[in-house]
């Protein structure tokens, strides 16, 4: 049997420690308050001058820019977080002051520097800044810092790189998805995906990547970005690939692509022995495409075994127009099997108050 006093003094150590825990969760909240209060005492005196700068005429601007240019670090160290926050929300001249101001503070050699520092906080900083301000040169060194021992300094140089839309830097974003450090799946889609055209081939070489992930992601950023003529590699890789995910990005891509190319590959997605939840991608891609000749296999998987294939089997009729409507009339008055009738009144009972509700709205609009 353990001694009281020995609980006694456990309790009293958890209780010691939880007080502790607590006295420092405060310190820290109580000295990162001061600092933003001091911060945002320091900038006040400057801070109408920066609204002003933004809401001047364009040849009105250089004598505020000049008088902004000249405050001392120490006002400008409290100032720059309204700047850099204002850069990523304005635009047009607006947005070209804000960036002739960093650059005669000489701030983007600054930032650039900072991506060498110790401090990974100043590395995220200095990657975040250098992507509000495009600033291209830096490219080569926020590609480096894809491979930071930080997680989220890895996603701040990820979302600079994406910013900055330089397709020198697909090749890395692909390949920072593989190896000891990585960076988040979500974040290089992102990225990759604020890209322009030119940066399309380099995201369809990913497509060859003898890793599952980069081929599934790449699949994603070209159906999300619209990129038709890839179809093709599309279809291939959702006819070929072995990795099962891959495919299933591949089916909903084509499904975003609108193709006709990917209807028929679309079509064999959906037959029984393929895995369950590339049938379900593929029968909702299906209702993307909008092809009424896709109406005879969905009608059959309304009867599916897996009601999640159904469902969606369902729902996907309701996207085909006409034929596909009354394939589903034709299970709702019981032609089909119990399970497809089931379906089938589902999705005719949730389009009708989907109906209901978008006539609600309009009626109140008006």
């Amino acid at each position: 049997m353990i001694p009281l006093n020995f609980v006694t003094q456990v309790l009293l150590c958890l209780l010691a420690v939880v007080l502790v825990l607590s006295l420092l969760i405060t310190g820290i909240r109580g000295v990162r308050t001061f600092r933003q209060s001091r911060r945002r005492r320091i900038a006040a005196p400057v801070r109408g001058l920066l609204l002003e700068l933004l809401c001047t005429q364009e040849h009105e601007q250089s004598e505020l820019l000049d008088r902004i240019t000249r405050i001392d670090k120490r006002t400008w160290a409290a100032l720059e977080p309204t700047v850099a926050a204002m850069l990523g929300k304005v635009s047009g001249k607006s947005r070209e002051a804000l960036v002739l101001l960093y650059e005669r503070r000489g701030s983007p050699a600054h930032a650039v520097a900072d991506l060498r520092s110790r401090n990974a906080a100043r590395r995220g900083r200095a990657a975040q800044v250098l992507g509000l301000l495009h600033h291209r040169p830096a490219v080569p060194s926020l590609c480096r810092l894809l491979d930071d021992p930080d997680r989220e300094v890895r996603s701040a140089a990820a979302r600079a790189l994406g910013r900055i839309g330089d397709p020198a830097a697909v090749p890395h974003l692909l390949g920072s998805l593989h190896g000891a450090r990585t960076v988040a799946p979500m974040a290089v889609t992102a990225a990759l995906a604020s890209f322009g055209p030119a940066a399309r081939s380099g995201v369809a070489a990913g497509l060859r990547d003898p890793a599952p992930l980069v081929r599934a992601v790449a699949i994603d950023v070209l159906g999300v970005t619209g990129s038709i003529a890839h179809t093709p590699e599309i279809v291939r890789a959702l006819r070929e690939d072995h990795d099962t995910e891959v495919r299933v990005r591949a089916a909903r891509a084509l499904g975003r692509l609108g193709m006709p190319d990917g209807l028929e590959p679309l079509l064999a997605a959906v037959r029984p022995g393929q895995p369950v939840a590339l049938r379900i991608v593929a029968a909702g891609a299906l209702g993307s495409l909008g092809a009424a000749t896709a109406t005879p296999p969905l009608r059959e998987m309304l009867d599916d075994a897996d009601p999640h294939v159904a469902g969606t089997a369902a729902r996907a009729l309701l996207r085909l127009g006409p034929a596909g409507q009354a394939a589903l009339r034709e299970a709702a008055d019981e032609r089909l099997g119990a399970r497809a009738t089931a379906q089938a009144r589902a999705a005719l009972a949730e389009a009708a108050v989907g109906g209901l509700r978008h006539d609600v709205v309009v009626e109140v609009t008006l």
